[in-house]
């Protein structure tokens, strides 16, 4: 949201010789606790920036970790259970460190992410943890329409604390996104405020970021999401804004 913002300095100066010395001094601005004078690093755009760069910069180590791991292993006999334990904590975070570069990095309509690397990260993702994830949405998306799709499957992810799967596929003229599990946990503020786009609807947590952010995507790529709760599933049906 775009404030108006007054001119930095003294406001009222027209009757400045007749104020006492205490009235002028609270006549100044009080940079950093006024709504105008907040940081412009607030801006969208530039959180984004921001999440890429750290993604980024945590790539390049974390792969190193790895590669120094996989020369460990070659010198040794047999594999310790604590090398085990690292290799599996390194995967892990370069496969979380994919998905967030994904979802809450900066994202265009031009770039394309295949279908080959989409599903590389989520075998990766399936093989560490309780939750099983599969493909099924066409050869290639735009890296801007993969950012709403992984925004929306980590909030999936909210609805399976137990395990279950996440399932992506394109139908007709609509993608569907699937949780399966015996038990599905569904907090309704957090899924009102991503249909509706309210914000004020939930108190979004650091944990739960994802649903402001994708119910924010939505509106920007201009999409309906309707949701639909079965027996053991939740559904989420994304359709082009009338």
């Amino acid at each position: 949201m775009h404030l108006s913002r007054p001119p930095f300095g003294v406001i009222g100066m027209a009757n400045e010789h007749s104020r006492s010395e205490n009235e002028m001094a609270h006549s100044m601005i009080h940079t950093g606790t006024t709504p105008e004078a907040q940081s412009p690093i607030a801006d969208d755009s530039l959180a984004a920036k921001v999440a890429s760069r750290i993604c980024h910069d945590l790539v390049s180590p974390v792969g190193a970790i790895s590669n120094g791991l996989e020369l460990l292993e070659l010198s040794q006999d047999q594999q310790r259970p604590e090398m085990a334990l690292i290799a599996e904590s390194v995967v892990h975070a370069n496969t979380r460190l994919r998905l967030y570069r994904l979802a809450f990095g900066v994202a265009d309509n031009v770039a394309q992410i295949g279908a080959g690397e989409i599903a590389s990260m989520l075998e990766a993702m399936s093989r560490l943890g309780r939750l099983q994830y599969s493909w099924h949405a066409g050869d290639s998306v735009t890296r801007r329409e993969a950012k709403l799709l992984f925004l929306l499957v980590l909030c999936m992810e909210t609805a399976l604390p137990w395990g279950g799967e996440v399932r992506i596929e394109a139908r007709e003229n609509r993608v569907v996104l699937t949780a399966r599990a015996e038990r599905v946990a569904i907090d309704d503020t957090l899924w009102d405020m991503l249909l509706t786009g309210n914000p004020v609807a939930a108190d979004v947590t650091s944990a739960r970021v994802q649903f402001a952010l994708a119910a924010e995507e939505l509106s920007a790529q201009n999409t309906a999401a309707a949701l639909r709760r079965d027996p053991g599933a939740l559904s989420l049906d994304l359709t082009p804004a009338a």
